[in-house]
């Protein structure tokens, strides 16, 4: 996930060179498969460690614990709220930039630029809420 993140806002601005090698969108598309699969193998991995402490299968976790404080469903809801809203914003202006061009034939390197990094804060956005209600229903207690 950090990887993507790191090489996706490198190539942000533009394509890049290195070397004999041109980065551009299709690297841009491949950062961020690479943040989406990481966020999702992070939340499984916290689920799954909720799980297993909730059910008596693996011994408590403070480190967790204080970390599961911090991020409630309130601050899940608020922070996916931000990045869906953040992308949603981009896109509206990427489809801006489209009706400015007569809603004709567009450089894909320029669009794309914009369209990726909104498409992945909208999709990150709605896991990260899901996340956030499914992380309180995990931590709710049967009767």
């Amino acid at each position: 996930m950090l990887t993507g993140l790191s090489v996706g806002a490198w190539l942000l601005p533009g394509p890049r060179r290195v070397g004999q090698v041109t980065f551009d969108v299709n690297t841009l598309l491949y950062c961020a498969i690479a943040v989406l699969l990481g966020f999702q193998s992070i939340t499984f991995a916290i689920f799954s460690k909720m799980f297993a402490i909730l059910e008596g299968l693996h011994p408590a976790a403070p480190l967790l614990d204080r970390f599961l404080h911090f991020v409630s469903l309130e601050f899940g809801l608020l922070a996916g709220s931000i990045l869906s809203i953040a992308g949603l914003g981009v896109s509206v202006y990427a489809v801006s930039v489209w009706k400015a061009h007569g809603f004709g034939p567009l450089d894909y390197s320029q669009t794309l630029h914009m369209v990726i990094p909104a498409a992945l804060c909208l999709t990150l956005g709605v896991q990260t809420i899901f996340a956030s209600f499914f992380r309180s229903i995990l931590g709710m207690r049967r009767r």
